[in-house]
């Protein structure tokens, strides 16, 4: 294994497995386990300090999400993300931060909504910058605002767990300064179908624009399938 994980600290040891589950999720979302890497138990455990068994508990864990498989003979890898997995993906993230948006646009603040056009004019200041990790950071701020603005804990849990697989690809379409254009007039869209408690235009215009964006990524990471 190329990356190595730090011991576990002995206040962090209240949930080992899940400990362990949350260490290994974020070394493949955060690209630090790369897809085809084999996953060593034994290694795991020695580099974290603790026995194996919560290892391979976390590692059946990763399996059900789909972020590592078992291959005979070979052992368990890191999944690979191919077109397929991504478009399936951000089919799902679509529906659900549509839902999202527009239950929130039966609940949302002032204060909310002042929040989302502050979020949106720093992506614009910052769009000069062409910081694509500040962008795509603020991005998911500005989801996240929406997503808690619903109050909707199960949704919220659900469309938090998609976003994390997502962040990964989103921040190659804001290096494309014309996607840049084109996302924050979506994200006005939306805080103004938001600002006028419109559900049906919120789900519209947040679906619209999460759709968007996975088109473009894709024709981004696969251009040689777009000529």
């Amino acid at each position: 294994m190329g990356y190595e994980f730090s011991p576990i600290k002995f206040d962090d040891m209240g949930n080992i497995r899940d400990s362990v589950f949350s260490i290994l999720r974020n070394a493949i979302l955060d690209g630090k386990l790369e897809p085809g890497q084999r996953l060593v138990e034994r290694s795991i455990a020695g580099q974290l300090k603790i026995s194996r068994t919560p290892v391979r508990e976390a590692i059946r864990q990763l399996q059900l999400e789909g972020l590592v498989t078992y291959i005979p003979r070979k052992g368990v890898i890191v999944s690979k993300f191919d077109k397929d997995s991504i478009k399936e993906i951000q089919l799902i993230r679509a529906v659900l931060e549509a839902l999202s948006c527009s239950i929130a646009a039966e609940k949302i603040s002032d204060k909310e909504l002042r929040h989302l056009k502050a979020i949106v004019k720093q992506m614009s200041n910052e769009s000069h910058e062409n910081n694509s990790v500040k962008l795509s950071s603020l991005n998911g701020k500005f989801h996240e605002c929406i997503r808690k603005a619903a109050d909707s804990p199960r949704l919220y849990g659900l469309t938090s767990t998609l976003n994390e697989y997502v962040n990964k690809f989103t921040r190659l379409t804001y290096t494309s300064f014309r996607r840049i254009e084109e996302a924050t007039a979506e994200h006005n869209k939306i805080i103004d179908a938001l600002r006028k408690h419109d559900s049906s235009g919120a789900y519209d215009a947040m679906k619209i624009h999460v759709e968007k964006s996975a088109q473009v990524f894709l024709e981004m990471a696969y251009p040689d399938e777009n000529k």
